[in-house]
């Protein structure tokens, strides 16, 4: 759980999830205006992670990623 500014608490998956969610949505609003034709299923999607994590940090992006991402 992630606590906001005001105390409210909210899953971490949820907050990690909704800013991946934001990133793709908005390359794909910028690519359609500049690119027509291009669909999601054209893009090969690469999200890094610091080395420095630990396996379980890497696995939880993972799922974030694949929740948006439909890896």
């Amino acid at each position: 759980m992630l606590a906001d500014e005001n105390g409210k608490d909210m899953p971490a998956m949820d907050v990690f999830t909704a800013a991946i969610r934001f990133m793709k949505d908005h390359l794909m609003r910028t690519v359609g205006h500049r690119m027509h034709g291009i669909v999601e299923a054209d893009i090969r999607w690469v999200l890094t992670v610091p080395a420095i994590w630990d396996d379980a940090a890497k696995q939880f992006m993972r799922e974030a990623a694949e929740k948006v991402l439909c890896v």
